[in-house]
Order: C-alpha cells, then sequence, then structure tokens
C-alpha cells in the first residue's frame, strides 16, 4: 500500500537476519514528506488457472478467527537504524460488501536493531470475520531523519486460548535455507508420512493429535479438486498445515473448500505451479492410509474412519491387474493429463496385502457390509491376490524380494535392490511357510549392513533410518530380542533430544530410483531421489513405532 507521492514497499521473503528458523521477511519502506507505505498480510481470492487478487472486502472470503487472544510478532530495524512503525490486525473493506469485523493497533513503537517480541491483544475484538491478517503503515511523520526505514519480522501468528478443532498436516521435513538442495519441499506433507504418523500417535497412546492428522487425511480423501473415490484415493503430498483450502479458493469445477497441494504463483510466469510426484496417487501410499484409518477406527469405534478405509481400498480395487498378477502402481501426472503407471509395485502389494487382511478382520467384527455390497470375502481375496504377486518377486535362491516390475507389468526389475521390500515383506510374511526368513535376514546383512544399520540400496553409502528401523522390528517380530535392543540403542543415539530422527545419518544417501522432473525452462528430466541428514516425520514415526515394538504389517491368517 502506498499513497501517490510515495513509492511502493520492498518486501524480501528470503531474508536470512532470522529472529528464528531460517528465514524473515525485510521490508525496504520509502518514508517521503508527505505521504505514506504500508503493507497488508491478507486473504485474498484464487479461481484456478487465474491469477491471485487481494480481497478489498469484495469477495467473502474473511476467516473465523473467535477464540484468539494475541497475536504475536516479532521485529528488529536495520543494524545503525531505528525504524518507527505502527502494526495491526483487521480493518479491510470500511464501506465495502464484506468488511472485516475488527481492528486492533499497536500504535507507533521504535524499532531497534535487537529483536523484539510484540503482542496485539484481542480480547476484546470481534474476530469473526477477518480478512486482513495483519498489516503494517509507516510515514515520513514519525520517521523525520531519513527517507526510507529497513526493518524485519518473523515468527507472526495468531495465540488461541485453547487448540483449534482443525486438521493438521505436519510437514514431513525441516526446512532448510533456500540455498539448500530439497529446499523446495519444505512445506509439503507427503501422505505416507502422515499415515506413519497417524499409526506412530495412535499406538503411543496420543489420540487427539492422531485424530487431527487423520481428520485430515479424510477431508483430503473426500475433496480433492478434481477426482472422487473411488476414482482415485489419497494424493501422494499435500500442503503442510490446515489441508482445508482458504475460503475464495475455487477449484476448476468451482469447488471450494478443496484439499491444498503443495504449489506457488510466479508472478514472472503468471502461472501456478506444483510438484508432478505430489499431485499423482501411489498404491502403496493410500494402502497405508487404509492401515492409518483402520488403527484409528479400532481407537475410536468412529464409523467414518472405517468407511474410508473401505473407499480407498475400493479404489486400490479398480488398479487389479488381471493380466499379470498383482495391482499397479497408481496414476501418475497432473490432473489433466494423468496416466496410470504401467509398474507393478512388491512394496505396493505387501501394503495391500496386510491392508485388506486387516481391514476384513475389522469388517468380521462388526459384520459390516462394505460399499456397493462388498464384504470381508472380497477383500480377502485382493490380498490374496497381491500376495501372490509378492511370492513371484521372492527369489529363494538369492534370499530376498525383487522392487517388481518395470514399466511393461512384465519384466521382472532386478536393477534397483531397495531394503524396504525386504523389511516389510518380513513383516508381513515373518510366519509364511513360503519364505526363508533367516535366508532374507542374512541377505540384508551381507548387501545392505553399513555402520551397525542400513542403506537404502545395496551400495551401502549411508546410514537410511526409516529402513534400519524397520529392520528393528523384524529382529522383534522374529524373536532376535537380544539384536533388537543393540539396534534400538544405536538408533536412540542417533535421535535428537526432542525425540526427532533424521531421514539419513548424512546427505546425498543414494536410492537408484529416479523420478519424473521439469527443469527451470520447463523441460522435463529425471531426477535422483535422494535422502540427506534432515528431520523426517516417517522416520521420526518409525523409531516410536519401533520402540514400541508395533508392527503395522501384522497379518493373522486364519
Amino acid at each position: 500500500m502506498k499513497n501517490g507521492r510515495v513509492g511502493e514497499p520492498q518486501m524480501d521473503e528470503a531474508s536470512t537476519v532470522v529472529f528464528s528458523g531460517i528465514t524473515s521477511i525485510k521490508v525496504k519502506a520509502p518514508v517521503k514528506i508527505g505521504g505514506w507505505s504500508g503493507y497488508y498480510f491478507g486473504n485474498g481470492v484464487m479461481k484456478a488457472g487465474g491469477e491471485p487478487q487481494f480481497n478489498w472486502g469484495d469477495f467473502r472470503a474473511g476467516m473465523d478467527l473467535q477464540g484468539a487472544v494475541r497475536f504475536v510478532f516479532h521485529a528488529r530495524a536495520e543494524n545503525g537504524q531505528t525504524a518507527r512503525v505502527n502494526f495491526f490486525i483487521g480493518g479491510i473493506g470500511d464501506n465495502k460488501r464484506y468488511p472485516d469485523s475488527g481492528r486492533k493497533e499497536t500504535g507507533y513503537v521504535t524499532l531497534t536493531q535487537e529483536w523484539k517480541r510484540f503482542e496485539i491483544n484481542l480480547s476484546e475484538v470481534n474476530l469473526s470475520y477477518i480478512s486482513g491478517g495483519f498489516g503494517w503503515v509507516t510515514n515520513r511523520d514519525y520517521n523525520w531523519d531519513t527517507d526510507e526505514i529497513t526493518f524485519y519480522l518473523d515468527d507472526m501468528y495468531y495465540e488461541f486460548s485453547a487448540p483449534r478443532p482443525v486438521p493438521v498436516f505436519p510437514a514431513s521435513y525441516e526446512a532448510v535455507p533456500l540455498d539448500h538442495e530439497g529446499y523446495f519441499i519444505n512445506s509439503v506433507a507427503y501422505s505416507y508420512d502422515l499415515a506413519m504418523t497417524v499409526l506412530a500417535l495412535s499406538y503411543a497412546g496420543r489420540r487427539e493429535q492422531a485424530r487431527k492428522v487423520a481428520d485430515g487425511l479424510l477431508f483430503a480423501l473426500y475433496n480433492d479438486r478434481k477426482f472422487n473415490v473411488p476414482e482415485r484415493g489419497l494424493r501422494n503430498g499435500y500442503s503442510a498445515g490446515n489441508p482445508e483450502s482458504f475460503p475464495g479458493w475455487v477449484s476448476a469445477s468451482g469447488q471450494s473448500p478443496i484439499a491444498k497441494l503443495a504449489g506457488f504463483f510466479d508472478i514472472d510466469s503468471k502461472q501456478w505451479w506444483e510438484d508432478y510426484y505430489g499431485d499423482s496417487y501411489s498404491t502403496g501410499n493410500n494402502a497405508w492410509a487404509v492401515l492409518a484409518f483402520l488403527e484409528v477406527w479400532r481407537q475410536t469405534g468412529k464409523i467414518e474412519y472405517l468407511e474410508a478405509a473401505c473407499a480407498i481400498a475400493d479404489y486400490l480395487h479398480t488398479l487389479k491387474d488381471e493380466v499379470n498378477g498383482g495391482f499397479k502402481g497408481g496414476w501418475e501426472g497432473f490432473d489433466d493429463n494423468q496416466q496410470k503407471a504401467g509398474y507393478i509395485s512388491t512394496e505396493h502389494c505387501i501394503d495391500i496385502y496386510s491392508a485388506f487382511f486387516q481391514l476384513a478382520d475389522e469388517l468380521e467384527k462388526i459384520n459390516h457390509i462394505a460399499a456397493e455390497g462388498r464384504n470381508a470375502r472380497f477383500y480377502r481375496e485382493d490380498a490374496a491376490y497381491a500376495r501372490a504377486f509378492v511370492m513371484r518377486m521372492y527369489d529363494p535362491d538369492q534370499g530376498l524380494f525383487y522392487t517388481g516390475t518395470k514399466a511393461d507389468g512384465v519384466t521382472v526389475n532386478k536393477e534397483i535392490y531397495p531394503l524396504d521390500v525386504n523389511t516389510w515383506g518380513l513383516m508381513a510374511f515373518y510366519n509364511d511357510p513360503a519364505i526363508d526368513v533367516r535366508k532374507i535376514l542374512d541377505t540384508i546383512e551381507s548387501r545392505f549392513a553399513v555402520e551397525g544399520m542400513y542403506d537404502f540400496n545395496d551400495d551401502r553409502d549411508g546410514v537410511w533410518w526409516e529402513g534400519s528401523l524397520q529392520k528393528l522390528i523384524v529382529e522383534k517380530v522374529t524373536g532376535n530380542a537380544a539384536k533388537y535392543r543393540a539396534q534400538l540403542s544405536i538408533a536412540g543415539a542417533a535421535a535428537n533430544a526432542d525425540g526427532s530422527i533424521t531421514a539419513a545419518d548424512r546427505d546425498g544417501v543414494s536410492t537408484g530410483v529416479w523420478l519424473e522432473g521439469v527443469s527451470a525452462d520447463g523441460s522435463r528430466r529425471g531426477y535422483e531421489w535422494k535422502y540427506n541428514k534432515r528431520i523426517h516425520t516417517g522416520a521420526t514415526a518409525w523409531l516410536a513405532i519401533a520402540q514400541l515394538g508395533r508392527n503395522p504389517l501384522e497379518v493373522k491368517v486364519k
């Protein structure tokens, strides 16, 4: 914002002068005589395929923030300077159709080169409808000794008197600076990590926290912007935070609210950009969501979680390959150009086997008939079909499971040997007489072992914590308590003080898996999927599950 005599303020949203975390906002505000400049952080409106518009009260797109007791922010001036600024919340839309319900400001405060915490008391403010979440204004009258002030903003948030009843998607990875590899997934919540988080929290007795994440998955499942279940299930990735889209954000079909996908609007190209993998639908990720919903169903008895498990299972049934066996890998690509994956993954079929068997068990307990008349027997038949493919991928001579097929759905992929297809295979089939458990464990030791733990693949260039923790669970369920305890001790020593653990013990741990990518000029290219020494919710969930001695893929065959 500005008046006619003053230039627009400049905002650098990636400043490294921080109060905490990795970025702050750097502001350069002109303060010439006779004018003012300012900025509003407001909820705008956006239709799919269009450009975001700021909402000055012309659209109904405000938020209900009742229950907030204060707005907190941290600010400081540039080194060697002072800055005098008035901060506020609300106030948008005077004399417009949809005005904010309230406004509160600090009045002009003086910023020095030291960070300071500020609070705006909201106890007497009507917060039932707010579009202008936060703002500031300044002028020359309060900054008489300069033509421009520079200051920084960081850690801005509303503080509520009690937890809000909204779903939450925790980010999959800790944020890294923007000059680090992988910064573009700072705000992504992957559905697999969310499912693992639900399981870990549920096993640990944190039912309310587990339900907040599970409720987010429920919302995402039934509010996709393009597809309905059982056309598709859950996407591979969503935007972290509350999965419900902001008021005024509308899908191409006019739907609102919808599940938020990770992405950003590029000012130069006037385009919204999203991630190819995140927008796709992976079979395995959906099977893990079934397992997560089933666990919340067991703990709460709320039928919506069992119904969601059935809905995803019905979608996964549509991926059944009646010719080659197993289940296709899902749907890949962006909404208008999605293609069914041709490959069949052993790992995905292991997931389906366990998820469908557990689903059938739950349905039998309550004699519940699933959607379209499908019952427990239907899901057991699909589970058996998935098992048959897994056993085809089992090589008794080498003592391992192959990763699955190539894109033709027939040729066995022998180019990559992942650890997790073997750890999951043992977690699901350790009691199955068709496999030699001891030989698979020996193969894992000889081909994947690194410094007392294990790598993702057999190049052994670093420890992959997720798979290593799965291996701990295998040791426990197969009766090797001593090794389970010894390796759990190693994992515990690698964990952080807050209980979290990184995806790998170093940066750049390779997988040999290549993903679809898009380069800066818009051309397609592949890139290798690597793990870094970066806190990961998925790995942390597996650490908790291993510490609790649980086996999410446990199947009790009758």
